[in-house]
């Protein structure tokens, strides 16, 4: 895959991290927890940084950002093994058909072309905030209505 440039892993990756990890936190049922959230996110956006370049398969990528993830739910020690694997891979999941909805839709809303979205860092941006305040509700809705995949 193509490296980011640096201020794409700060406008792009780590609000991405971010919401997945506070999706993630909601399905646990775990404390909402803004600077470990935001310790965690930075960390994934730059651990991914350089793994992304070396990877030119997306699956493996997304296995690797579940990896990733996995690790630093472990050393920040958020929850237990299990619970943090189920999260964060329903996480990743309900992020990736949000941002698939959303991209799916602006191309067929706007006519727009793929390689566009890659090249126009604006038009990028533009695109992406929708599929990021989605998953910012998403993750808003099932902390308020703790949904956690696990009862205790």
């Amino acid at each position: 895959m193509d490296k980011l440039a640096i201020w794409e892993v700060f406008l792009f990756s780590v609000p991405e991290a971010a919401v997945i990890i506070s999706i993630a936190f909601g399905l646990a049922g775990a404390e909402f927890l803004p600077m470990k959230i935001l310790y965690m996110s930075l960390l994934t956006g730059f651990i991914l940084y350089f793994i992304r370049p070396l990877i030119s398969s997306y699956i493996v990528n997304v296995i690797l950002y579940i990896g990733t993830l996995m690790i630093l739910f472990l050393t920040f020690k958020v929850m237990d093994f299990f619970k943090g694997m189920m999260s964060i891979i329903l996480a990743v999941s309900i992020y990736l058909i949000i941002e698939y909805l959303n991209v799916t839709a602006i191309q067929f809303l706007f006519d727009l072309e793929p390689v566009l979205l890659l090249k126009d860092y604006v038009l990028r941006f533009e695109c992406f905030l929708p599929q990021l305040l989605t998953a910012i509700l998403v993750s808003f809705v099932i902390r308020k209505y703790k949904l956690s995949l696990f009862t205790e």
